[in-house]
């Protein structure tokens, strides 16, 4: 009689934890902002996002503690932003849910609708995300499919859309062409690079590698060579020369070796900013890195000279000028939509069960 009981304790324990992890219907909406609906794996897959994150957070703060133990992190132990480690990932993950229905609503007021390249570029990204960075080890075991995901992704596109709405040619508060282009000029230069790190390198190779180089800069400088030679010879192979528009016709800078560098405020940040900054276009400089850990070939060249990079930085540009501005209009915005939780549908989800790639396989 007792193992009856006994079993039938067992099997109703087991249908409870059925129901609970299997009740939740598919698209079941965990999260309302305004009218904007997201569902209980959304909502997952911004709490994952959120919590890596996070831990990108707490290990970057543990670099400048020289006694911390980075074997064997306990994140949940940690604050970040004078918060602890769980409020902060559940806060930012609802917080970026509330931006992406902010940018939806306003891009649906505006009747703007994403470009066909925004969403194929998103679907893109995702399916090498998922297939080849290992996203799907990271998201599958908790829940979120590659379809979610897709559609995260896909999401992140209306900030920018409405950004160039607001900002962009012809945008209500349009920033006037002579500002973007003298941004353009405070913010950011090209030059023709090849470098070389020394890392695992013999020292009769490291002085193998420096006469190269200075050999190449002689012949750059004294005209001998161009730089589309140099860079073959380098790197082995037979010289050619690329034309300015692909075949697709998309445009392309008229120096195809041209390498963007920024300030540390844009996307294209690069230590030899300062470098290159101060040179003179078509000046021809070897730089030797701190430490003997590598060297450069640099030859500055005129981003002035070239229409492609005025109009294919024209949205980083824009940003640099208008971006804390648009954040601050967003934010004040946000705060008028109302926002509506189901605590059925959020609560199954807790920051310290997300699995990650080593534990699903304990699992």
């Amino acid at each position: 009689m007792n193992f009856v009981k006994k079993l039938a304790t067992a099997v109703l324990a087991i249908s409870l934890v059925v129901c609970v992890t299997g009740c939740h219907k598919k698209n079941e909406v965990a999260v309302k902002i305004g009218d904007v609906k997201f569902t209980s794996a959304y909502y997952m897959c911004a709490l994952i996002n959120a919590d890596t994150e996070a831990r990108s957070k707490v290990e970057e703060n543990l670099k400048d503690d020289e006694k911390a133990d980075t074997s064997n992190i306990n994140y949940y132990s940690k604050k970040i932003d004078k918060k602890n480690y769980v409020d902060w990932v559940k806060d930012t993950a609802m917080e970026s849910l509330k931006k992406i229905a902010a940018y939806k609503i306003k891009c649906k007021e505006a009747k703007i609708k994403l470009k066909e390249e925004d969403e194929s570029n998103a679907k893109l990204y995702a399916s090498y995300y998922w297939s080849n960075y290992g996203y799907s080890q990271i998201y599958e075991p908790n829940g979120v499919s590659e379809e979610t995901f897709t559609n995260y992704m896909v999401d992140s596109y209306y900030s920018t859309r409405y950004f160039e709405h607001v900002y962009g040619k012809g945008g209500k508060k349009e920033i006037p062409a002579d500002e973007v282009k003298s941004t353009m000029l405070e913010n950011f230069v090209i030059a023709d690079l090849i470098e070389v790190s020394f890392s695992e390198k013999e020292e009769s190779e490291i002085t193998t590698l420096k006469e190269q180089f200075n050999a190449y800069a002689d012949a750059l400088k004294n005209g001998t060579k161009d730089f589309e030679t140099v860079y073959h010879e380098y790197n082995g192979e037979e010289g050619h020369t690329d034309e300015q528009q692909s075949e697709d016709g998309e445009s392309k800078p008229l120096d195809s070796h041209a390498t963007i560098l920024g300030t540390e405020d844009t996307a294209y940040a690069s230590d030899r900013y300062d470098t290159v900054k101060a040179m003179a276009v078509n000046e021809v400089k070897i730089v030797e890195d701190e430490n003997n850990a590598g060297l450069a070939l640099i030859v500055k060249k005129d981003i002035e000279a070239d229409p492609y990079y005025l109009d294919n930085l024209d949205l980083s540009i824009r940003q640099l000028v208008k971006q804390d501005e648009f954040n601050k209009d967003i934010e004040k915005f946000i705060k008028t939509l109302k926002t509506e939780k189901s605590d059925y549908a959020i609560n199954q989800f807790k920051v310290k069960k997300i699995k990650y790639p080593e534990q699903a396989q304990q699992a």
